[in-house]
This record gives C-alpha cells, structure tokens and sequence, in this order.
C-alpha cells in the first residue's frame, strides 16, 4: 500500500485570540512554539541521554511490543507513505552533507523534533533512534544508508519513491521497516521527498503521523543548516 499525504484542511475556528492588527494567530503560536522548544531543550539537556531512556523505560518496552506485534500479525505486508517539502535558499548537496555531520551530534538531531529521545550513533555505522511512532515512544537501530537503490525513478508518481533506503530494526535484529528518501536539486533550492514503510497493521493514521514528524524535523534541520552561522558547512547554530 501507498499512501502519499499533505496537511489535513482546516476549518476556522469558532473562537480565536490575535494580536491586534493582525488576521490570523501565528505570531501567538510563533511565540508558544520557541518557548516550547526552549524547554523541551533544557530538561532534556539536564536529564541526559540515560537519565532520560531510563525515565521512558516503560514507554519503550510497550513500543517494542507494538511493532513486534505488527510485524507479526501483517505476515509480511507493508504500508508505505511519501510526504514531499520544498526548500529555498540551500542546496540538496549542502544539506546532506550538514546532516552528515551532525548525526554525530546528539544536541542537533533532538532539535529537529520534540519527540525525538535519542538519536545516537552505534560503532558500526547502526544509529539507535528514540522517538514516537504512531502512539507509542519506540527504540530502533537505522542501518547504514543503501545507495544501490538510486534507481531511475518509475513514471507511476503513486509508487515508492526512488532514494536511498535504510532498514528499521529492533534490538535483536527484527526488521520493522525502512525508510527512504531523496534530494533533488531546484534552481532555487531542492525538493525532499521522505518516505516511511512499516508493517500493514500499523494502519494509515501511523504513517500520517510519522510523514508529519518528517516535516516538522527536515524542515527544523533545513532551516538551521541554512542559518548556520559558519554556513551550512557547520552544524553549530
């Protein structure tokens, strides 16, 4: 299955609060978000990285118990799901290489998203990864990116996207998944295309969520790639 998603419609709201003079709510939820943010970074700075896995103990457990399951009952099927962004002002190569380096960076990778716990490197090339799936708070290890699979991409716009793919594992090497992406270059900047597959019995309300988390991280990582204040060459911002 195929799932390619953009944001849901929004209805106006019966009731709403807005500074004065302006038409809408944003600047509010602008000022909401960065404190947000702001928290979110300092008690997970204070807390570390194990403080932090050990107080999600419980959550964790019940996300591997999920996708063990999923994994079982789909015998074998899958559901897909693609989201795509476009981005100004930064090219697709000066952004990959920014996000290279910076997955050696715990600090940066937890900035892309509130829901992301740890995203960790493993020797090996494996990165342990934390995060929200769907409903549950789940650990798995994202394997090494594959290239063999940038492939001229097939006519059927409805079919998986081609990019590069790396599988989703479990701790003990069960493979829940894999994702998939690609970066193609525009005049102006580049086109992302994030792709996510999982076991069928997830159901569609997993994968749109997680093609929502794909937005709010690439966009977070783009834009601070971009404003780096060495360039995107530097992962410091």
């Amino acid at each position: 299955m195929n799932t390619d998603t953009n944001a849901p419609m929004e209805t106006a709201p019966e009731h709403w609060v807005r500074l004065v003079s302006e038409d809408t709510d944003e600047s509010i939820d602008g000022f909401e978000l960065f404190s947000a943010r702001r928290a979110l970074g300092l008690l997970k700075g204070k807390l570390g990285r194990e403080r932090l896995l050990e107080l999600l103990h419980d959550e964790i457990a019940a996300g591997d118990a999920f996708l063990r399951t999923s994994v079982e009952r789909s015998d074998g099927q899958e559901r897909t799901g693609t989201t795509r962004l476009r981005a100004h002002g930064i090219t697709a190569a000066q952004f990959t290489a920014w996000l290279g380096r910076a997955f050696s960076r715990n600090d940066v990778m937890l900035a892309g998203h509130p829901e992301h716990y740890s995203i960790h490197a493993q020797p090996g090339g494996t990165v342990n990864i934390v995060e929200t799936l769907g409903e549950y708070v789940c650990s798995f290890f994202m394997r090494e990116w594959d290239d063999s699979v940038l492939v001229k991409r097939p006519s059927d716009t409805s079919a998986k996207p081609a990019g590069r793919r790396s599988q989703l594992l479990l701790e003990d090497g069960t493979v829940v998944g894999s994702i998939e992406n690609a970066f193609d270059e525009e005049l102006d900047g580049f086109t992302a295309t994030l792709s996510v597959t999982l076991p069928a019995i997830c159901g569609p309300d997993v994968i749109r969520q997680h093609l929502e988390h794909f937005a709010v991280e690439f966009r977070t990582w783009i834009l601070r790639a971009a404003a780096a204040p060495a360039g995107p060459e530097s992962v410091v911002w």
